[in-house]
């Protein structure tokens, strides 16, 4: 689909947003406040979105613009960095078996909530075990889930020995016995869910019709996908602010605790999230970015991206915020209680807490469609990334885009249904732990140096004046060339510093499980290192002084789409 172009500015926009919240908004913004003093991480996150995200979204933004390629032509730039790009289709076709299991027990879960009465909401089911508690007045630890110590209401008569078994919530043991039916370990991987894996080709059937048309149809998709989350967003709120309870949980959202802030920690999960939440290092903006028409204003829209992303987030914040406030004046705990990460937030607490509202079946179904359009919405780009990669390097399979896109489903599906299998959440954790890290961060801080130091900020200013006419405000320039790249730097350092071997809930993964994790780390940071020898040393010269200095120059198709963009541009003005 040579030539394909973005039928209105907004459909670009919309996209990059969708994206960019994600269900990460609900998943992991919310513990990371509620593990960093509340509002107190509000004030880094902020911050750190001004004077990192932004430069470092333009960039990508520029680049893939002026290119108009995706994320390995777009490194015509600086050829031997073509391995980021490669680097990064790894990374993401990694990451996309992720993206559709979760979409999965989302579906999962959807389906449940049109019960009469949610399963998850009661002890009375087949799976059910005597440890199992459903009463609201049950003092529950959401925080590890190791042992609940006031167990003084049940939903049937249990005899507990005391430190024999631990109490589990209704929501806790739906999670781990109906949809999961976890098992012990890697060790025992045990069977596959059928439902599940029900769920995940009709995930994979939605990916493909919506992908195999292009960017001119998820293009219009993204207004529901993104339109419908933000409109539910504004509606929990609402009903949450109705609801007793539920100032006291946006008070602690909203209130600063200053302590915090002499944590190195918070500022470094701040500047990370800031990073993850805007997709920096993972090709999305360059991918996206190169079907603009040649005279798009890129500083613009990474402030509007930035921005509203950053007060959509906070918006997240007070939605939930307020409905955990209410739930914690009814069982009389405190907010903290329910500080709890990534999948138990996602479908143990979520839905603990919906059966504490009026008319818990609607709000549990509003809940899922939610997630899983926001799911939705990190899903299609990761395939248009991939496909728009392939298309620059086999031209003749533009036309033939249903191919391409098949082709990348059918490659991921029978690595997503490993994640079905009944231990699957514990190699699905183990790759989600080292998929991202310390890739993105390598990615996005080798592209500002390449940029920043080695193409420079004047010919970068060359660029920017060549397809709208305006140069780059200096803050922004300095920020690409030493803040961001700094930033980068420290987040890695202290990454490997802070460093801790994977783990899923009290499952300590065997030695053998952390070398997997390290190599499927290593595979998408390997294609840099070796086609950047492989990219000088094939280079003309008589040293490798002369092969470095000549490599690193852009090639002669770097500008080419540019020029050929803009005469386009002026004949359509005559």
């Amino acid at each position: 689909m040579a030539g394909e172009k973005w039928r209105h500015h907004l459909d670009y926009i919309i996209t990059l947003l969708g994206s960019s919240i994600g269900s990460g908004a609900f998943i992991k913004f919310p513990y990371l406040c509620m593990r960093n003093g509340g509002g107190a991480f509000l004030i880094p996150f902020a911050l750190f979105t001004i004077i990192a995200v932004i430069p470092c979204v333009f960039l990508d933004m520029v680049i893939g613009q002026f290119s108009q390629s995706g994320p390995v032509n777009v490194w015509n730039v600086c050829p031997p960095f073509k391995g980021i790009g490669v680097g990064i289709l790894v990374l993401l076709w990694i990451v996309f078996t992720l993206y559709n299991a979760i979409f999965s027990w989302f579906a999962y879960f959807f389906y449940n909530s049109f019960f009469s009465t949610l399963p998850w909401a009661h002890c009375n089911n087949d799976w059910n075990t005597p440890s199992c508690v459903s009463d609201s007045g049950i003092n529950v630890s959401y925080a590890n889930h190791s042992e609940v110590r006031n167990c003084t209401a049940y939903s049937h008569p249990v005899n507990l020995t005391d430190g024999a078994h631990s109490c589990r919530t209704a929501a806790e043991e739906f999670w781990r016995l109906q949809v999961l039916q976890l098992t012990d370990g890697l060790e025992d991987m045990g069977g596959v869910r059928w439902p599940l894996v029900l769920c995940l080709a009709i995930t994979y059937l939605i990916v493909f019709v919506c992908q195999c048309r292009g960017i001119r149809v998820t293009g219009k998709l993204v207004y529901v996908t993104v339109g419908v989350p933000l409109v539910l967003i504004v509606v929990f709120l609402i009903r949450g602010c109705l609801l007793p309870g539920s100032a006291e949980g946006m008070h602690y959202f909203i209130k600063p605790n200053f302590d915090k802030l002499r944590e190195p920690g918070i500022w470094v999960e701040a500047c990370s999230y800031a990073l993850f939440s805007l997709n920096v290092g993972m090709g999305f903006n360059i991918t996206m970015s190169r079907y603009n028409k040649i005279n798009n204003n890129c500083l613009r829209d990474a402030v509007c991206v930035c921005i509203v992303d950053l007060l959509v987030t906070i918006l997240v914040g007070f939605s939930f915020f307020s409905i955990i406030g209410h739930v914690a004046y009814q069982r009389g705990v405190t907010v903290e209680a329910f500080a709890s990460s990534g999948f138990n937030l996602a479908f143990i607490v979520y839905p603990q807490v919906l059966t504490y509202l009026p008319l818990p079946q609607l709000w549990s179904t509003l809940t899922f469609i939610m997630l899983m359009t926001l799911e939705i919405d990190c899903q299609l780009p990761a395939v248009e990334v991939i496909s728009s990669a392939f298309e620059d390097v086999f031209p003749s399979l533009r036309k033939r885009r249903w191919l391409i896109t098949a082709l990348v489903l059918l490659s991921s599906f029978p690595f997503a249904i490993i994640y079905l299998l009944q231990g699957g959440i514990y190699m699905l954790t183990l790759v989600e732990w080292f998929a991202y890290f310390p890739s993105v961060a390598v990615f996005a801080f080798s592209e500002c140096i390449a940029i920043g130091w080695l193409y420079g900020t004047t010919r970068l200013q060359a660029d920017v004046m060549l397809m709208w006419g305006k140069t780059i405000p200096r803050p922004i320039t300095l920020s690409i060339k030493f803040a961001s790249p700094l930033l980068l730097l420290i987040i890695l350092g202290y990454s490997f510093a802070s460093y801790r071997p994977p783990q899923y809930e009290d499952y300590v993964y065997p030695a053998w499980a952390t070398g997997l994790g390290w190599m499927i780390s290593i595979a998408s940071i390997v294609p840099l290192p070796a086609l950047f020898v492989w990219g000088v040393w094939k280079t003309p010269g008589n040293t490798l002084i002369q092969k470095l200095q000549q490599s690193v120059k852009p090639n002669k198709h770097w500008d080419q789409q540019a020029l050929d963009a803009q005469a386009k541009e002026n004949e359509c003005s005559l």
